[in-house]
């Protein structure tokens, strides 16, 4: 009871953004860890939540459309994975279809009673009542967290042992399967990055760190160190060059 308690509050602080703006607490690589934490194997919940955040890394929201529910999924996955002892693949085959079936429940909230709440919202607008409206986008928000909290918590604690004998009847095949799409899809999110940073100035840094692990074998951290060396010869540079925008080639000839 507790544990399951534990894995819906996970949920709830990933759902936090109501209260605390977007401050990125409901991605894999932070409720991993913190799923990790409740329930007494925080280095495991650490690593599966990494390797889930590249998984989920591609998928976001793009205008209407609700992509699979990273949150409820990545709690539960890793939840299951600790749980059951069997690792990042079970983690996978329980967090990708309960991250899907949450989208659902997502999708019913903006369709429906979100709609409706801000309707009640606009009333309270109309006459003023600015407090209405505190009240209405908090317990709003509250409802939401708390809803898809409870959902966690019954699948938890209902369906713990059903969800791991259903991942035990998932033909290898079927596994193996997930686990080569899961490596496909930290490639499609970072193309999705690479193309909204993109530009003609931050290519050649992009092909450096590409050629220093194609080409030289160097590590995420050794790229991470080069790049800081080559900022700070950037900002060396810009030090001892200043250059006047209003002044014209050879002009520093002239005043010989």
């Amino acid at each position: 009871m507790l544990e399951a308690f534990l894995i819906g509050l996970a949920v709830f602080i990933g759902r936090m953004d109501f209260f605390l703006g977007t401050p990125m607490i409901g991605r894999a690589i932070v409720l991993g860890p913190l799923t990790g934490l409740f329930l007494g194997d925080i280095a495991m919940g650490t690593m599966i939540g990494f390797q889930l955040e590249l998984v989920f890394l591609g998928m976001n929201y793009i205008g209407a459309s609700v992509p699979p529910d990273m949150v409820v999924g990545s709690v539960l996955g890793t939840a299951v994975a600790i749980s059951s002892g069997y690792g990042y693949e079970t983690a996978l085959t329980v967090a990708m279809p309960t991250a899907i079936l949450s989208a659902f429940l997502v999708n019913l909230f903006y369709g429906v009673i979100t709609p409706l709440i801000a309707r009640l919202v606009d009333q309270k607008a109309e006459n003023g009542n600015y407090k209405g409206i505190e009240r209405w986008f908090i317990g709003g928000g509250f409802f939401y967290n708390f809803t898809f909290g409870l959902v966690a918590f019954t699948a938890f604690y209902l369906g713990n042992d059903v969800i791991i004998s259903l991942v035990e009847l998932i033909p290898e095949w079927l596994q193996n399967g997930l686990v080569i799409a899961a490596g496909i899809l930290p490639a499609l999110g970072f193309a999705q990055l690479i193309s909204m940073i993109a530009t003609k100035k931050t290519s050649v840094f992009m092909l450096f760190g590409f050629l220093l692990t194609a080409y030289l074998d160097v590590n995420t951290v050794g790229v991470v160190a080069f790049s800081a060396v080559v900022i700070g010869i950037l900002l060396l540079a810009d030090d001892f060059i200043t250059i006047d925008p209003n002044s014209m080639p050879g002009d520093d000839i002239n005043e010989f």
